[in-house]
């Protein structure tokens, strides 16, 4: 019987276009500059060390042809599936430029040689372009509805550490939203979050909601204390309004007040009047006069904005 791995077991038949091809040194030096704005960590690394290889960044670009044939060795030794080497291999001959437009890439050869799944080639091609710093095209692959989330928070980080110019353009958002990942790491969830409450306040309270509970409060302080200790302006001011007059669930109107009698929030300078413009929106206006008392806060003119009522000095930037 044929030995399944033939047509890719041996280097020469992997990189038969070229079997001394060594990678360059201006590819090497983009892949370098590519993983140091990444964290140090690109996806390919995080590839191979599911194929337990040890220091991905030591190995990969690697820097002449025969460290590029030890790290075929390396891979084709690994105890990972089949399939799992040959994505490896793929993505390395993408690093491989055709000579022309009417030349078939290597890694579409090898590819269809192996019969490489579909959905393993989109997910390579995405993390590929990742690497490369193409975020956006990077989402035509990774949102596609065949794949499984794979480095969901490594991919959510990376969009988020490389901002788009154009606010309606938040990549991390668009691919949340399409994939709907599970998040574990509650320094993502945060992030996410800081994403959302950048253009609304409504938004990331209704998302926390569906995060876990060890989580949920952490948000709902990290919201309160983003509104209400914002620079002085209209912005803080209007922020400000549509907080204190959302439908606070119970644990969240406990949170609230706990947060800002008792917690960090306390100190914040607008809390006691937060306090009071809230006992209002809620219809406890029986509780206003005692809504935090001992607290830093101006009295009267509320939030450190001018105007005659509570309501008015919340929307009233100070002049």
């Amino acid at each position: 019987m044929e030995d399944e791995t033939e047509s890719w077991a041996e280097f020469d038949q992997v990189f038969a276009f070229d079997p001394v091809f060594a990678y360059g040194e201006q590819t090497i030096n983009k892949i370098v500059k590519s993983r140091r704005s990444m964290n140090n960590e690109l996806f390919i690394d995080l590839l191979l060390k599911t194929l337990s290889i040890k220091g991905p960044s030591d190995v990969y670009p690697p820097k002449s042809n025969q460290d590029l044939r030890k790290l075929h060795k390396q891979i084709l030794e690994s105890p990972s599936p089949p399939t799992h080497q040959q994505c490896v291999l793929y993505y390395f001959l993408k690093d491989v430029p055709s000579p022309d437009k009417h030349t078939t890439p290597p890694s579409a050869t090898f590819a269809e040689s192996v019969y490489l799944p579909g959905k393993y080639r989109i997910f390579i091609d995405g993390i590929w372009l990742m690497d490369r710093g193409k975020y956006k095209e990077t989402l035509d692959h990774l949102t596609e509805p065949v794949l499984i989330p794979t480095f969901p928070e490594k991919i959510i980080s990376t969009l988020c550490a490389h901002r788009q110019q154009r606010a309606d353009e938040d990549l991390a958002l668009a691919y949340y939203h399409t994939v709907k990942p599970t998040i574990e790491s509650y320094k993502v969830l945060e992030t996410l979050f800081a994403r959302m409450a950048a253009s609304g306040v409504a938004e990331p309270l209704f998302w926390s909601r569906g995060q876990p509970e060890a989580f949920r409060r952490k948000l709902f302080e990290w919201l309160v204390k983003d509104v209400l200790d914002a620079p002085e302006g209209e912005e803080r001011a209007r922020r400000s309004m549509e907080l204190v007059y959302l439908p606070f669930d119970a644990d969240e109107e406990g949170w609230f007040e706990e947060y800002l009698t008792e917690g960090r929030g306390k100190f914040i300078p607008r809390a006691k009047d937060a306090l009071r413009v809230r006992a209002i929106a809620a219809g406890r206006s029986d509780a206003f006069a005692d809504q935090g008392n001992g607290l830093r806060g101006d009295s009267g003119g509320g939030m450190e904005w001018s105007g005659s009522s509570f309501e008015h000095g919340l929307m009233t930037p100070p002049r």
